[in-house]
């Protein structure tokens, strides 16, 4: 029986009193607010929830009128809602604000329901309304979409956003011949500041970049956003190339005039900056501008930096930096004489009763070095890698060499787990998957001491084979991390349906914990997220103890950064766990 065939039966048959009674019996279980009223709006029941809801008691609202208490709002207009009872004859649920004080205003979903106790007696016709207070999910929700659209540290539009208005953009061209100006900013020697101050201070230099560049952007259709770590983007809309191109180069002199002080030392950074006249001649995906843009500003660098270089196709330097043919022999040799290297970085539990446990929980990173020994930071081959279509290759590379050095561990209790990165090259080759289980197969380790850590753009790329991949392989006893959660596409409507076992926040929300309440808002959100779906969480970017205290006081379960432990040689980390 229904719960409004119950509220008619006890309607029928009981008097005042008894009615009172059992509607209190009858919806003490029911977890929504239920108010019961006439067809005028006359308050005759309501239950427990309703009175903590509404914030009264009942005793004080019987016979009152329940819309002269209480306003209820359009969700969309936030205009009054009236009559609302008239004409229903049939149960309907709309979204609502409900107006509790002049204080307070609750998002609710509320359910209106005609209830007729004597059977073609209308004048005993009342109605029930289940109220649902939606308010922390609408906020959530909110804040979802900022992590979705926005990037946290700088406030800045991230890429994402960035791909939206190209799209506009573009849509301009096409419809009114517009002409728009693309530049795309990489900051230069950054690298540099983080190395010899730390993530912190390189954080509190990009963060003052992005101010830099805010004062460039003076029209509201102008768009200024941070594109990825080191790289930011302006778009100039409906502007002609020449005054685009002064403002530009302003932006370039006062970045590289720019001394960034921290703890008594002054660093000098500068722009590598790409640009691309975005019109009918030109006109191709927002995708690709970003791309195009990008191959500009890496060979702004290549040529030494502080300069800028705007995108021709037809360019020697464009068409050379698109095939690459000197990365593509680079890479290969590093596969073939074993040039790269893993090394393992702790993912330790936050809980203060667990942290002086041994480590038994890794991220495996791949790093490459020269014919001299010295290492090649991995933004500057893994970008090329992606765009020779090589990534699978180093996939392949990575998941037989850290098998090879798992197959030496001996350690039963805990069971160590090694997470393997993938990139969506690999996972949309069906034979990958197919060398993927052989290898483990083949090569005897247990598959529970195997992650493989996939980002959310990546799973996103084509959703139904990233579902096939990681099933197969969760079928065989691996487990899955989403990784750099929050930053990539809108993903939180696939978190569900993705098989995954953790989600790792990206660290852009983790570093500045200690002095924002908006980043420890974002981190809440996204851990509270992660534990809903019954998911383990793990923070990036921990680089001291007064991050990971903030940490533990969230409930983050896993942290991984300096202030856990740096990256280690693998062969030093299987040696741990042997015997």
């Amino acid at each position: 029986m229904s719960l409004l065939d119950s509220i008619k039966n006890i309607g029928a048959s009981a008097n005042s009193e008894q009615f009172t009674l059992c509607m209190q019996r009858a919806l003490s279980v029911v977890r929504d607010a239920v108010v019961l009223v006439d067809g005028r709006g006359t308050i005759q029941f309501l239950n427990q929830n309703a009175e903590n809801l509404l914030k009264c008691k009942q005793r004080s609202v019987l016979g009152k009128n329940f819309f002269s208490l209480y306003s209820l709002l359009d969700s969309k207009t936030q205009r009054p809602v009236e009559n609302m009872l008239a004409g229903v004859q049939a149960p309907f649920a709309e979204d609502y604000l409900l107006v509790v004080s002049q204080y307070q205003e609750l998002s609710t979903n509320i359910q209106i329901s005609p209830v007729n106790f004597l059977d073609n007696h209308p004048d005993r016709l009342s109605y029930a309304l289940v109220i649902q207070d939606t308010s922390e999910k609408k906020i959530l929700e909110s804040k979802l979409n900022y992590l979705d659209n926005y990037d946290a540290s700088t406030r800045l539009p991230n890429r994402k956003s960035v791909e939206i208005t190209l799209k506009h953009a573009l849509s301009d061209v096409r419809k009114h011949s517009a002409t728009h100006v693309f530049c795309y900013i990489s900051i230069d020697k950054i690298k540099n500041v983080t190395d010899s101050a730390g993530h912190t201070a390189g954080d509190a230099l990009i963060t003052k970049i992005s101010e830099i560049l805010r004062e460039y952007v003076k029209s509201s259709r102008d768009v200024v956003a941070r594109v990825s770590n080191d790289d930011f983007a302006i778009l100039y809309r409906e502007k002609e190339p020449g005054p685009a191109l002064e403002l530009i180069k302003e932006i370039r002199k006062r970045i590289a005039d720019y001394q960034f002080a921290w703890q008594g030392n002054k660093y000098q950074v500068s722009a590598s900056i790409g640009i691309l006249l975005v019109n009918k001649k030109t006109c191709t995906s927002a995708s690709q501008i970003l791309s195009d843009a990008d191959i500009a500003s890496r060979i702004a660098r290549e040529k030494g930096g502080n300069r800028t270089f705007i995108f021709h196709p037809t360019d020697d330097d464009v068409v050379a930096r698109k095939g690459d043919i000197t990365w593509v022999r680079r890479i290969r040799n590093a596969i073939t004489n074993n040039m790269f290297r893993l090394f393992s970085q702790p993912i330790h539990p936050l809980a203060v009763d667990k942290e002086s446990i041994p480590f038994f929980h890794y991220e495996t990173l791949i790093r490459l070095f020269d014919e001299n020994g010295k290492q090649v930071p991995p933004d500057e081959f893994l970008p090329s890698a992606e765009q020779q279509g090589m990534m699978m290759d180093i996939d392949k590379w990575v998941v037989s060499e850290a098998l090879r050095n798992l197959k030496k561990i001996t350690q039963k209790k805990p069971l160590p787990v090694f997470s393997i990165n993938l990139s969506w090259q690999s996972i949309n080759e069906p034979q990958f998957l197919d060398f993927v289980l052989r290898e483990i197969q083949s090569s005897g380790v247990n598959p529970h001491m195997i992650c493989f850590e996939v980002t959310e753009s990546v799973a996103m790329n084509n959703i139904d084979l990233a579902m096939k991949f990681i099933q197969s392989l969760k079928d065989l006893g691996c487990s899955f991390s989403l990784d750099d959660f929050g930053t990539g596409v809108s993903s939180y409507g696939y978190l569900r349906d993705l098989p995954v076992d953790y989600l790792k926040i990206d660290g852009i929300f983790v570093k500045d914990l200690e002095t924002d309440p908006v980043s420890q808002e974002m981190v809440r959100s996204i851990n509270q997220v992660g534990h809903v779906m019954g998911l383990e969480v793990i923070a990036e970017y921990v680089e001291n103890d007064e991050i990971i205290r903030i940490l533990n006081e969230i409930g983050v379960d896993y942290g991984q950064g300096y202030g856990i432990s740096r990256p280690l040689p693998m062969e030093d980390v299987v040696r741990t766990h042997q015997g």
